[in-house]
């Protein structure tokens, strides 16, 4: 479940600004003002997409899960075609790649070090950036069980961009070599 959870958080983080101010606010309490960290870049078919001078903060994430876990391309690849076996050989190294990749640029911990379905012990008041309820909302309980230990990042280690500002949404770049 933290697998998918983190996924979506991810996904919808690049595509939506206030979605990323939110996970960043929810990750790094230092960051409140909307607009620090992404702007929002929406791009149709029809249209090309805006380039900005610099590259945002999820860009360089995704190019760099893509550059050592290959993510992007397990992500588009159409799985329908292949057996559940091939899928997760294929998926295997690429979620220990992401794993690694992640702990060592945001240096994920659990956010509740407790094992799920223990009762645990809320902090009064309840921030609800940390805790959520799941189902039926306790109305103020001092304790509850938890479901998820949730994640938070202990550091923002991304890699600096040195791009040129019309390559600021290249995630990862096609690979050619010499024809016949």
């Amino acid at each position: 479940m933290s697998l998918a959870v983190a996924l979506r958080a991810f996904w919808a983080s690049l595509t939506d600004a206030s979605t990323a101010q939110r996970v960043a606010m929810a990750l790094d309490p230092t960051v409140s003002a909307p607009g620090n960290l992404l702007e929002s870049t929406e791009v149709t078919s029809s249209t090309p997409p805006i380039q900005p001078k610099e590259q945002n903060a999820a860009i360089t994430l995704l190019a760099t899960l893509q550059r050592e876990a290959r993510l992007v391309d397990l992500i588009e690849e159409d799985l329908d075609q292949y057996g559940d076996a091939q899928v997760g050989a294929a998926a295997r190294p690429c979620l220990k790649q992401s794993r690694q990749t992640l702990d060592r640029v945001l240096g994920l911990q659990k956010l509740v070090d407790a094992p799920e379905n223990d009762t645990i012990q809320l902090p009064q008041p309840i921030n609800t950036s940390r805790y959520r309820w799941v189902g039926e909302d306790g109305g103020g309980d001092e304790s509850a069980k938890l479901v998820h230990g949730g994640w938070v990042a202990t550091k923002t280690d991304l890699p600096i961009w040195s791009g040129q500002p019309d390559d600021a949404s290249i995630i990862a770049a096609a690979q050619v070599q010499a024809g016949p």
